[in-house]
């Protein structure tokens, strides 16, 4: 291993570009690793000999897994040191990739998961926050533009190359990211520095277990929301999650030792901040599925294509997240720099409102240029806001709860748009087939009907294919303009929430009590 470089002070101007790359390669890791994952699922589960059941746990726990450790790592960093514990993180997700391509039965396999989502949830954790030793608090903005654009340009690599493994053997698949991480882990004591540990005394490990299980409980109950939401695979988990998050609330108020500061939810800044990491990974995960579903229900591009079909919008993302970064370094605010990306993405999703069962890829080419910029501009601005607004006292637990924040409204998303479609979908065909064909156990052989265009489902047959791809279609245009207005209001509230006086307090003075403004604020991160 190189020789660890000595503890280095915050640049005074700029940022180390370096470090900053660094940073972002080893936070690219995990936005790839569920990319790598949801590839190889498919081989492994046959290899394997999967049940339905096993292959929908197999496909969400690393997510679960991550969600739910995601601020018990934040605190173990403060704790440990970033530094330290960013290296051991690497080496244990890796374990666990490992553990995943050399499984053998469904155990295994899942256990691989577990561990490699446990351990990237510090890993993306301990990078995101390290960005701040490294960047004077005017560059932070453009150093974590640097940051997210190196987290979607190398997954996009990473899926291309685990395809290429994927032909010989989906095992290799799960080899790509250690050996990534293998390198990476040699440039970790030499580039970045040393962070002083912050925290001390006791832990609340209640409030841990509490977080942990309401994080996992709602995010799994989400999951299961296309499946009926007045089933007991959605009731109970949401439940259980709202039933931690209350007792997490209580223990941590009554705590002197608690793992997060519940009254930084109030401060209007920090407020705003959730709202938005919410809403736009709300949109991002819904465009994620409903574009893809549509195209290979609908329009029927080539399945080969489909990931490629994608890249505009990934490459828009770089020019909305230099843009962010770009202004954020110039001073200007941040409630002006989101409400324009989330401006964007209701845009984005009116325009397609208009698409039809006849819309070539072009129709779709505005829309997704407009959402990558859009949702891009307020992953940056976001990540800035909390970075920038985190406590001393609970840096690491505060910073890494961005994270369980982007889960659960990606979770939404996805989940959400897709019942909606589903929803509408169902309830069209059914009165075209005069009630014939309805409930949802006839979505299977709906989908396969619009994918292959024949069925054997004689009641579905009577009905032409072609309406029933209008019939998605409109479900689309549909679900488009419901999240379209979802993201105007959450983009409504979350301005005037950034744009309250009390926003200019910094969160360390808000917290010891002090509710006055001051003349000239201490946080520029609070009045962005």
């Amino acid at each position: 291993m190189a020789k660890s470089s000595s503890t280095v002070t915050v640049p005074a101007t700029g940022y180390r570009r370096g470090a900053v790359i660094l940073l972002g390669l080893i936070g690219a890791i995990q936005v790839a690793d569920p990319i790598v994952s949801s590839l190889a699922l498919v081989k492994a589960s046959d290899e394997l000999n999967f049940t339905a059941s096993i292959q929908a746990l197999a496909a969400g726990v690393s997510t679960l897994a991550l969600a739910a450790f995601a601020i018990s790592g934040g605190l173990l960093a403060d704790r440990l040191g970033r530094r330290g514990v960013l290296l051991a993180s690497l080496i244990v997700s890796s374990i666990g990739e490992l553990l995943t391509a050399v499984s053998t039965d469904p155990i295994t396999y899942i256990a691989g998961r577990v561990i490699t989502g446990m351990a990237l949830a510090i890993t993306f954790g301990s990078a995101y926050a390290m960005l701040r030793a490294v960047s004077s608090e005017k560059s932070l903005g453009s150093a974590m533009a640097m940051f997210n654009v190196l987290n979607g340009v190398v997954p996009v690599v990473v899926m291309v190359l685990a395809g290429i493994l994927m032909g010989v053997n989906w095992r290799l698949a799960y080899v790509l990211l250690p050996i990534v991480a293998f390198v990476l882990i040699w440039f970790i004591a030499p580039v970045l520095p040393k962070v002083p540990r912050t925290g001390g005394g006791k832990i609340d490990y209640w409030g841990l277990i509490f977080v942990g299980v309401g994080i996992a409980s709602l995010l799994y109950g989400i999951s299961n929301a296309s499946g009926g939401i007045t089933k007991l695979p959605f009731i109970l988990p949401i439940a259980i999650g709202i039933v931690s998050f209350a007792l997490f609330a209580i223990v941590e108020n009554r705590s002197k030792h608690a793992v997060f500061p519940i009254k930084i939810l109030t401060h209007p800044a920090f407020l705003g901040a959730v709202i938005m990491g919410i809403f736009w990974n709300f949109a991002a995960g819904g465009l994620s599925q409903m574009l893809p579903n549509i195209w290979q229900y609908v329009t029927h591009i080539p399945s080969a294509l489909i990931g490629v079909s994608q890249l505009p919008m990934s490459a828009a993302g770089i020019v909305g997240s230099l843009t962010a970064g770009a202004l954020l370094s110039r001073g200007v605010a941040s409630r002006f720099i989101s409400v324009t990306g989330y401006g964007l993405l209701v845009v984005a999703f009116a325009e397609l409102a208009f698409v039809d069962a006849k819309s070539g890829f072009l129709v779709f080419l505005f829309g997704m240029i407009v959402a990558g910029i859009g949702y891009m501009m307020n992953a940056t601005t976001q990540g800035n806001l909390f970075l920038t607004l985190a406590p001393k006292s609970a840096y690491g637990a505060v910073t890494s709860s961005k994270m369980a924040v982007g889960q659960f409204g990606y979770a939404l998303g996805l989940t959400g748009t897709s019942t909606l479609v589903s929803l509408f979908t169902l309830s069209k065909v059914n009165e075209l087939s005069k009630g014939a064909v309805s409930g949802e156990e006839n979505w299977d052989a709906i989908t396969s009907y619009m994918s292959t265009g024949s069925t054997t489902n004689s009641a579905l047959s009577a009905v032409s294919v072609t309406d029933i791809e209008a019939a998605y279609s409109t479900a689309f245009n549909t679900t488009s303009i419901i999240s379209g207005v979802i993201v105007l209001l959450a983009g409504i509230v979350m301005f005037i929430s950034l744009s309250r006086k009390k926003a200019a307090i910094p969160v360390d003075d808000f917290l010891a009590g002090v509710t006055t403004v001051p003349a000239t604020p201490a946080s520029k991160g609070a009045k962005k």
